[in-house]
């Protein structure tokens, strides 16, 4: 069979699923499966038997409404090629836009410490990492199978020597003694509502882990209430870096009042929609 005529059968039975974007992800499915990228696929390419068999498989999981970075087993994030499964949320562009914020405001000649809360796959602090070679980064997680998705894809980057893993809460971590020695905070902490949780697209409440979507609050801010706490601690600290729920924009005021020395802002996604506190020293 020909690569025209296995795409559109595989557009038409994500379609059938209600898939959104069943074009683009029917093009990835295939490529993923034919080794090549989406851009490279011509109708005229030949699909053999077992590569239509596996194609059929992944095509039948993300019909499932299982995110197609776990269907793929990876995903893209600046620039960079990220194992992604169940373990930890897979990325959104609304995270991307915070990782190039950080990347932006660091600066590619920066040195210091970074703390990744949170940190899931790693997508975030690695990706900060790799772009900044002078930056070290600790991820800290309290899922086991999360951090053990940081520490491949550490090794996948090959940051081995500067990405270390930290298990359980973080502010155990900083309470050893740590906190001095941070110079940028980053983190996309749980802020969904609970009450909001199972209004969420089925690829999130049937796949992605729970606990690094839901937060301990019914409003949403718990996990920046207990991050806040714990600003002061950090006494070198020179930017922090926080995804944010659209509607969740007091959470520069809830940094402002921990850290009034820093000065706090709040960006706007791709969309248009509040999703980003940044808090800088300098006035």
């Amino acid at each position: 069979m020909s690569v025209g005529s296995l795409l559109t059968e595989s557009i038409a039975t994500l379609n059938a699923a209600d898939i959104s974007a069943a074009d683009f992800e029917a093009q990835c499915i295939i490529a993923h499966v034919l080794d090549t990228r989406p851009g490279r696929l011509r109708d005229s390419m030949v699909v053999a038997a077992v590569q239509r068999r596996l194609i059929g498989h992944l095509l039948a999981l993300r019909c499932r409404r299982m995110p197609l970075n776990y269907v793929l087993g990876n995903a893209e994030f600046m620039g960079l090629e990220f194992r992604c499964d169940s373990r930890a949320l897979s990325p959104r562009p609304e995270t991307e836009l915070l990782a190039e914020l950080l990347i932006e405001r660091i600066g590619l000649s920066a040195t210091g410490l970074l703390l990744d809360i949170g940190c899931g796959s790693g997508v975030l602090g690695l990706s900060v990492a790799h772009h900044v070679p002078g930056i070290t980064v600790v991820g800290s997680d309290v899922s086991l199978a999360a951090l053990q998705l940081f520490i491949e894809n550490s090794r996948r980057l090959g940051l081995t020597d500067r990405a270390f893993a930290v298990s359980g809460s973080y502010l155990d971590w900083l309470s050893s003694g740590a906190a001095s020695m941070v110079r940028f905070l980053v983190s996309n902490p749980p802020y969904v509502r609970p009450d909001d949780y199972l209004e969420l697209q089925p690829e999130i409440v049937r796949y992605e882990p729970r606990e690094a979507l839901v937060s301990p609050s019914a409003d949403g801010l718990g996990a920046y209430h207990q991050i806040a706490t714990r600003l002061d601690e950090m006494t070198g600290l020179q930017l922090v870096g926080l995804e944010i729920g659209y509607d969740q924009s007091e959470v520069a005021q809830i940094m402002k009042q921990a850290r009034p020395d820093m000065r706090w802002s709040v960006e706007k996604d791709y969309s248009g929609n509040p999703r980003i506190v940044l808090g800088e020293c300098g006035g």
